[in-house]
């Protein structure tokens, strides 16, 4: 499987400035970072990083932050109402892609998940939405590796009412990252009794985390200095 460049390793980027890369193969993702903490460039440049290999890319921007504006295709994107179609668009085609999957990575990102759900879940007839989008994901999660087609999601606050409590799709994610100043229960959440050495000497900030990599050890993240404009900038040429 091919691998994805998430950042460096913040440790010897803070200690002694050297850039040692971290690594994961292409997999599913979710990223938990609240205001500030750098989590839409990270995503932005994490696409960026997946665009040099062949990838379809499906983008549901729910809350309408133009933040991924121009970088996929019309009907892959999708804002407001038009966000559950596109998670449908993709459902169809991950229920028709092979076993062993095709040539072109497929992935689904979800912009601010949890407000999507909870915007659907205020009505009766949202709520059946609401529950269509966590079934849908759970396929996804579950079965998703083996056809290359992955989810990709982002939140502000970790919330494990996003899946049902006893369908253990939260533990299928491939890449756990945490970004900023989390809080003890969201930390918890995420890592769960996960521990990485030192990390109460390290200073979380914008563009700096945590990140879990299956099959690998806690590691402390840092993202390149770039601005959003400029990688959006590589995106949309």
């Amino acid at each position: 499987m091919d691998r994805l460049m998430l950042g460096y390793d913040y440790k010897f980027y803070s200690d002694v400035g050297v850039k040692i890369p971290i690594y994961a193969p292409i997999g599913h993702l979710i990223v938990v970072g609240g205001s500030g903490s750098g989590k839409s460039t990270s995503i932005l440049y994490w696409i960026y990083k997946l665009k040099s290999q062949y990838c379809k890319l499906y983008i549901v921007d729910f809350k309408a932050s133009h933040e991924f504006e121009g970088i996929t295709d019309k009907e892959r994107f999708g804002e407001f109402e038009d966000a559950y179609d596109v998670i449908l668009r993709f459902y169809d085609e991950f229920m028709n892609t092979p076993e062993g999957g095709e040539e072109c990575y497929k992935i689904l990102l979800i912009d601010e998940i949890a407000g999507l759900l909870t915007h659907y879940s205020m009505s009766k007839d949202g709520k059946a939405k609401a529950d269509k989008i966590r079934n849908i994901m759970s396929s996804i999660l579950m079965l998703g590796r083996s056809r290359k087609c992955f989810l990709w999601l982002s939140m502000q606050r970790y919330t494990a009412s996003i899946f049902p409590a006893s369908s253990g799709s939260a533990d299928n994610f491939h890449i756990y990252v945490g970004l900023g100043r989390l809080t003890v229960d969201g930390r918890k959440g995420l890592f769960a009794g996960e521990h990485m050495e030192g990390e109460e000497n390290l200073q979380f900030g914008m563009g700096k985390g945590i990140v879990l990599i299956d099959g690998q050890n806690l590691r402390a993240l840092v993202l390149p200095k770039i601005s959003k404009k400029k990688i959006l900038g590589l995106l949309q040429n």
